[in-house]
């Protein structure tokens, strides 16, 4: 049913196949093929990389199978459409073609056309975020499926209401009904297009939850399949986009690079937000081993197609000394962002780096406590350690070590057990800060070294520099005052007032104030004054 009775390329036929089919049909003129070959014809254009051809067979096909009466049919190419202009990211074609597909399946109520027809609609109603309405649609097709004894709409339905289901926050049923419908997937008895549809649905679902093991656990079946059976469609080179997030999240960074911007490539033909999404993986690779230009050059040009370049581009100007540039941009970010969780978790763990590092403790605690929020929902291991490392980190800039190292040691193993070796070596980087903040040197320095050989294997060399110059580093600050409170001191025993601080050292009164405030603290002193003195009793007033 869901190939309208047009030939189907097996597995293992390829693009040998779908190229003699094609060749076949475009030989004469394509406005005299009838309905049938026109079907066969857009098949052919898709699994070739052609979506554009295939949206115009399809819409031959249409006219006439509306001219001839056949709303089954016509009910059945618009559905098609819908899908075609959708994965472009062409949301008001694909918009008009679902209505136009609901107006044809009121005619002929008892097809299972209109299964089709209500896993489109349930697509749609996720895309506009009604998440209640989507489960309906998807619920009801599965039904019609299992009554109709057809096993592809079954499994579709079954995969779209599982994503539903995960994005209307029912986390554990949601994956379980998708595992369900991988284990009808992997038999091999659907179709093409609803086996690579499935597969890729149930990727993104679990890269948006960071469910790393059930990503990396499917992702190498879903891309052998992709690889033997997606020939030019989009197909491989979405399937290469979810592994090489996999592969960056165990530190294989060199492979991931290129397989992302080879994926982008190939991807060309299908949207820019697909190229896009592969300009951002490896914008962020290049920032992790301190190619910053080039970083730059590609969280631009990811941006350019439509991907938010957040929370990478950020992290570049935090790495550049830039804290309340950082910060505004995540601040922007989060306001019109990605509402999926991780997405959202990964721009708040950066946002609690940038406001640390402005030193508004506040401000971080209201971001690890939407961070936790998050956390509790999603019931992801990852957000658990991004949670545990930043509320780690917290708690460490209120001096609270005794709360902040059963934190990190938590954050430490779970990255550890989800293989992401770079957010490890951060944990034992903040657990040296932690060992040092009570004297505990040696151990400190224990962790610098072990943080630094990690950086050093993945290629992080900022990291691996910083957390080197740790280890090194003879501790000098009394009170655990970081360097820049330091600086901040040493003004304020010069004599200068909040505005030349801030116009001496290029930052905000406001952000001055927030430093006065941690130090005023940390030294135990109430006044300006009394600051002074303590500057001049710990040799910090030069």
């Amino acid at each position: 049913m869901i190939d309208g009775g047009a030939p189907v390329a097996g597995p293992g036929e390829g693009v040998g196949r779908w190229h003699q089919l094609y060749q076949e049909l475009t030989a004469g003129d394509v406005s005299t093929l009838g309905p049938d070959e026109l079907e066969q014809l857009a098949q052919a254009a898709f699994w070739l990389g052609r979506p554009r051809e295939a949206i115009a067979a399809r819409r031959l096909a249409y006219g006439l199978h509306r001219d001839a009466g056949d709303h089954a049919r016509a009910a059945r190419t618009c559905w098609q459409l819908f899908h075609n202009h959708f994965e472009l990211d062409e949301t008001a074609a694909a918009s008009g073609w679902l209505t136009r597909a609901q107006r044809h399946i009121r005619e002929v109520p008892d097809s299972l056309e209109r299964g089709y027809v209500a896993i489109a609609a349930a697509m749609w109603a996720g895309y506009c975020g009604e998440c209640d309405e989507a489960v309906k649609q998807a619920a009801w097709a599965h039904e019609l499926g299992q009554a109709r004894g057809d096993r592809n709409l079954a499994a579709w339905a079954l995969a779209m209401l599982g994503g539903m289901q995960v994005s209307g926050g029912d986390v554990a049923g949601g994956v379980a009904t998708l595992d369900e419908a991988m284990i009808e997937t992997v038999s091999g008895d659907l179709v093409p297009f609803v086996t690579g549809w499935i597969y890729c649905f149930l990727l993104k679902t679990c890269q948006a939850l960071g469910d790393v093991h059930r990503a990396r656990e499917w992702t190498e079946t879903a891309v052998g399949w992709c690889e033997q059976n997606g020939v030019d469609s989009w197909y491989p080179g979405v399937c290469r986009l979810h592994r090489c997030e996999v592969a960056s999240l165990r530190g294989e960074w060199a492979s991931a690079e290129q397989e992302a911007l080879r994926a982008a490539e190939d991807l060309a033909p299908f949207g820019d937000y697909l190229i896009a999404e592969g300009q951002y993986i490896a914008g962020e690779i290049r920032r992790l081993r301190g190619e910053y230009s080039l970083a730059e050059e590609a969280f631009r040009r990811s941006h350019e197609l439509g991907h938010d370049p957040q929370p990478g581009l950020a992290l570049l100007r935090l790495a550049q000394g830039d804290a309340q540039g950082a910060a505004n941009q995540l601040r922007l970010a989060l306001m019109g962002g990605s509402q999926h969780p991780l997405p959202r978790a990964r721009l708040l763990a950066a946002r609690v780096q940038a406001e640390l590092e402005l030193g508004d403790i506040d401000a971080a605690g209201c971001s690890v406590t939407e961070l936790a929020e998050l956390a509790r929902a999603s019931q992801s291991r990852l957000l658990w350690g991004l949670l545990a490392t930043s509320h780690g980190a917290l708690l460490l800039a209120k001096d609270d070590v005794d709360g902040a190292v059963p934190l990190l040691r938590e954050a430490s193993s779970i990255f550890q057990q989800l293989e992401c070796p770079y957010e490890a070596a951060q944990v034992r980087t903040a657990l040296g800060r932690a060992a040092r903040q009570v004297g505990d040197e040696e151990t400190a320095v224990l962790e610098f070294e072990a943080a630094s050989a990690a950086f050093a294997r993945l290629g992080a060399r900022p990291d691996a520099q910083h957390a080197s110059a740790l280890a090194t580093r003879t501790p000098q600050n009394p009170q655990s005052l970081s360097d820049r409170e330091v600086e901040v001191l040493r003004l304020v025993a010069r004599g200068l007032s909040n505005r030349e601080i801030a116009s001496t050292l290029v930052i905000s009164e406001h952000t001055v104030r927030r430093h006065l405030s941690n130090v005023f603290r940390k030294i135990g002193v109430t006044s300006r004054s009394a600051a002074t003195a303590f500057a001049f009793e710990h040799d910090l007033a030069g």
